[in-house]
This record gives C-alpha cells, sequence and structure tokens, in this order.
C-alpha cells in the first residue's frame, strides 16, 4: 500500500492538531458540529502557521548570529584556563589537575 501524499499527511496533522487544541476524543471531535469542527480546524491551522512561523524565525536569527560573528583566525589558541601542561614524545597535552597523576603514571612529564 503506498504512502500518504503531502496533502494528507497536512489533512491528518491539521485534524490531530484540531483535536488536541478541542481537548476532546477523536470520536467526540467528529460528533461536533460542522461549524465547530471547522472553528477548531482554523484555530488549529492558525496554530501550526505560528509553530512554522517562530521556526522560520528561529533559524533566520541563527543564520543573522552566524554571519555576523567574528570568524576565528587560524592562531587563535583554545582558553587552557585552569588545565596543567604535560609532554611525552614532543608531544604536548592540556589536562585537568585531577589527571595529572594519572598523566604521570604514564610517562608524562608536567612541563
Amino acid at each position: 500500500m503506498a504512502g500518504l501524499t503531502k496533502e494528507q499527511k497536512a489533512a491528518k496533522a491539521l485534524l490531530a492538531k484540531a483535536i488536541e487544541l478541542s481537548g476532546l476524543s477523536a470520536e467526540a471531535f467528529e460528533a461536533l458540529g460542522e461549524q465547530e469542527r471547522a472553528d477548531w480546524t482554523k484555530s488549529a491551522q492558525d496554530a501550526i502557521d505560528l509553530i512554522a512561523a517562530d521556526a522560520q524565525r528561529l533559524a533566520d536569527d541563527a543564520v543573522a548570529a552566524k554571519s555576523q560573528g567574528k570568524p576565528a583566525a587560524e592562531d587563535d589558541e583554545p582558553d587552557y584556563t585552569g588545565l596543567v601542561k604535560v609532554e611525552q614524545g614532543g608531544e604536548e597535552l592540556h589536562v585537568h589537575p585531577s589527571c595529572l597523576d594519572d598523566h604521570k603514571r604514564l610517562g608524562w612529564k608536567e612541563v
């Protein structure tokens, strides 16, 4: 059996949102009059549109913030505040002080 079309999925989601907003069961919702169902469906469509607009606004804000952000220079060094520098065989690491003893046991020397 083929899947639902885009329109069928949208209609199903709209009906589910209308039922959710009404607080009724699916059977009770179907028992409502045509005008009441139409009103709940309009409210559901408004809620879906609001969610979509909010998601688009957040996406636009993220793009704007990213484009205004300062590009990191390649020579920018991470902040190693509070870490201890150790080396072994020409390789250097910055480790948390609580891990220093473990690194020393493995042959790392504190710089």
